[in-house]
Formats: C-alpha cells, structure tokens, sequence
C-alpha cells in the first residue's frame, strides 16, 4: 500500500514495506493459524448475510462460564480475515479463557461507518447468545491495528440506545491502534476507505467519550512509525482527559507486527496486562 505520489505519512503508515522481513512473519502466522484451528475448531455464529459476518468463538475445554477476550483483527479495515488471528486463542484457552474473533465485510466493499455498525451488530449478538454458548459476561474487548480502532469503538458505545443497558467491558486494551483517521486522507489507503475529513473525524476513536471509570492500557511497539507512537500516546491522553483510567504500554524492539505477536505470548508484558484488566475486580 504504496505510492511514489505521495509523503510523509504515506511512509508512516506503509506497515508492511517498513517491515523487511514481514513475509516470514506472514507466513508464521499462516503456520501458526492451521495448527491453532485444527486443534481447536471455533464455534461459528453468524450475525448477518455472507461468510464475514460471523463470529468464531473458541471455548476452552471442561471450564464453566469463562470470561471472554474479544479480539478484532486488523488490516486497514479492507485486509485480512478473522482466522487468520486464530492463533492467538490458543495460549488463551489453556489458561480458561473463551476468545471471540468477530469477523466483517472489508472496504471499499461497505463504507467504514457500515462496518462499524456490523461489528456493534456482531458484538450484541454475541452478547445475547453468551448464556447459550456458556460464556459469562465477563469481557475484555482487544484488537491490533485497525482492530485496535474498532476495540476502542465498541468500548464508547452506547449500548443502553441499543436495548443492552447491561453490556459493559471489563476493560479495553487496543495495540498499535489508527484511533485518529484524518491522517489516512493523506495516504493511498484512503482509496478504498472513501473518507473525507468530516467522516474521518466522526468515525475516530480518538474522540469518542469512554465510559467514566473504564480500564484502558493502549500498547504499541517502542519501533513502530512515529505515527503509530503518536497515535497510541494522544489517544491514552486524551481519553484520560475524558475519565478513563488509561496507561500506555510501549513493548521495547516491537514492530507492527511483532506488536501482535505479544498477544499469544504468556510471559509478555502486553499478555499479562491484557490477562490484569479481564481478572481484575
């Protein structure tokens, strides 16, 4: 996703070209995803018309009502798909924890505002099914990139207009978040996205008003663009400002996409606060 045509921040969010040795990467997680939906395959509930509006939703073996990390994956809103991330269930599960991967239709297929709504739509279905499926109503919402906006989306809506005044989250922990999209107007990504500022403003996660109180870590990798630090860091601000209780985690070394990587590593700093905000009381 670049073009010669255009700037500074055309290079700021270019993940894959800033990564060399990305392939690889790639193709470990291609790995990695066979292995983990062999070994556990995913209950499928669907949410809407067509394969992408689906949930998978992995439940670890012989525990009762397990609390439940959501996570959505990433790829600029028009990349990728909910099991290629199955690989980070896996750790989850062994420890007694259900994992549900929202999937959704990619721009420029639906708009961003479409998408949104079709990943809120997923998340009330899933909330009303959880007593079906077993889950408890003990949530942590996490995403990476892309997902990372959508985690923190889903975290300042307001359920009550939606006829679930009790679905709430633990706690909400994004990684190497876009939560401000003005900047993408500026870059080739934004063809498929459509945007323009008005509607890049409206849909930031940026400015949406969290729930006062609501448990916050933003991570992002300490070698990630100047833009992607900035982006974590002024979202941990300004959503503090707005009542939250917010930390930032910067993980040393960490790419964009060894960032993600953190999340199906046990002994890891993004691990242990993601496994902090879902057991905390």
């Amino acid at each position: 996703m670049g073009d010669p045509g255009y700037g500074w921040l055309e290079k700021q969010y270019a993940t894959v070209t800033a990564v060399p040795d990305f392939p690889a990467i790639d193709a470990r997680w291609a790995d990695a995803m066979a292995a983990a939906l062999a070994a556990h395959p995913p209950r499928v509930l669907p949410y809407g018309e067509g394969e992408r509006r689906a949930i998978d939703v992995y439940l670890p073996p012989g525990v009762s009502d397990p609390p439940v990390l959501v996570f959505i994956h990433g790829g600029y809103w028009q990349l990728r798909h909910r099991r290629d991330v199955a690989w980070i269930a896996t750790p989850w599960l062994a420890r007694g924890v259900a994992v549900a991967m929202p999937g959704y239709p990619l721009c420029p297929e639906v708009s961003l505002a479409a998408l949104i709504e079709d990943v809120r739509t997923a998340i009330a279905a899933l909330w009303r099914e959880a007593p079906s499926l077993g889950l408890s109503r003990r949530w942590l919402v996490g995403g990476h990139s892309a997902g990372g906006h959508l985690a923190a989306t889903l975290a300042a809506t307001d359920w009550a207009t939606r006829g679930l005044a009790d679905l709430r989250f633990v706690g909400v922990l994004p990684s190497s978040g876009v939560f401000e999209l003005p900047p993408l107007l500026a870059t080739s990504l934004n063809v498929a996205l459509r945007l323009d500022l008005a509607e890049a403003t409206r849909l930031s996660a940026l400015y949406l008003v969290p729930p006062r109180g609501l448990r916050v870590i933003a991570a992002v990798g300490g070698a990630e663009s100047a833009e992607f630090l900035r982006q974590t860091h002024g979202f941990a601000r300004r959503w503090a400002q707005q009542g939250a209780a917010v930390a930032a985690l910067e993980l040393p070394g960490r790419n964009h996409f060894t960032a993600q990587d953190a999340w199906a590593e046990p002994d890891g700093a993004l691990f242990a606060a993601a496994w902090g905000l879902l057991h905390a009381r």
